[in-house]
């Protein structure tokens, strides 16, 4: 229901509340009323009626006037917008379907952001397509738009609020004191209290490790948690064709062994539990 409507409705409502508390102040009693007295008295209403009429004909006026202001700003709004529309390069459908791009991107972060910070943390992968992503939209002219705009501002600040909370689950570290080994490290509470996680270790940490025999005083590895999107954490049992099997096919179990040659050595059979595979 419009302005206008509501306005009418309210003016008569009042008029006829007004009209029957007058009425009921007066009641008449016929049989005993001289005719003058009538006369009198229906003169009285007959003056009030017009009054009435003419009071209801001055509102629907007003109501007319307003109905006219109110086209002659809806077409300022347009006439705005059109400018608004050919300064940004586009019409109102291109826009609008800007919007809704970034309304969607916007709906995919509220989802991701909403995740435990374990999983964003496991998942950055997902937020640099959502970085690149803004980027896109941000490079487009529709982006100066007062939607686009707010609802990029709103993007922005989603992305980094799922920084802030993948931070919290970055990786302990340990660092590496005289007499250390491997096996050592992986049984210690602080990391895994199993000796045999060794082999996560030394996976997760390739580019510091490259003999699993060899590590020095002062390295400091990082003792993950969680495995990301593209990595694989062996278990026990596990082969390189089973795990490309359980990741659908999408690779070649001879593909998953050349990514991950330099951990797992010359014989692909040889697979062994904490082992962290990428997966290509």
């Amino acid at each position: 229901m419009n302005r206008r409507v509501i306005f009418s409705l309210s003016v008569l409502l009042l008029m006829g509340l007004s009209l029957g508390a007058f009425a009921q102040q007066y009641s008449y009693d016929y049989e005993e009323m001289e005719m003058d007295v009538y006369f009198a008295e229906l003169s009285k209403w007959q003056k009030r009626e017009a009054d009435a009429n003419a009071a209801i004909a001055e509102e629907e006026a007003k109501i007319a006037s307003l109905g006219a202001e109110e086209q002659a700003h809806d077409a300022e709004i347009a006439n705005c917008w059109n400018k608004i529309y050919s300064m940004l390069g586009t019409d109102e459908a291109g826009y609008n379907d800007f919007v809704n791009q970034a309304k969607a991107l916007e709906s995919d972060l509220n989802g991701f952001v909403a995740l435990s910070p374990e999983n964003i943390y496991s998942r950055m992968d997902e937020l640099e397509e959502y970085e690149n992503r803004l980027a896109a939209l941000r490079s487009d002219k529709r982006s100066l738009g007062p939607d686009g705009h707010a609802i990029l501002q709103r993007v922005e600040a989603l992305i980094e609020q799922a920084k802030e909370k993948a931070s919290r689950a970055i990786p302990p570290s340990y660092t590496v004191v005289r007499g250390d080994y491997l096996w050592k490290i992986a049984g210690l509470s602080e990391t895994y209290s199993d000796p045999y996680a060794w082999m996560r270790i030394y996976t997760a940490n390739r580019d510091q490790i490259k003999d699993p025999d060899l590590i020095y005083p002062n390295q400091t590895f990082a003792i993950p948690r969680n495995t990301a999107r593209n990595e694989h954490l062996v278990a026990r049992g596990e082969t390189l064709r089973s795990i490309a099997s359980a990741n659908g096919n999408a690779f070649s179990w001879q593909q998953l062994y050349q990514a991950n040659r330099d951990v797992i050595g010359d014989d692909a059979t040889k697979l062994y539990p904490h082992m962290v595979l990428r997966l290509p």
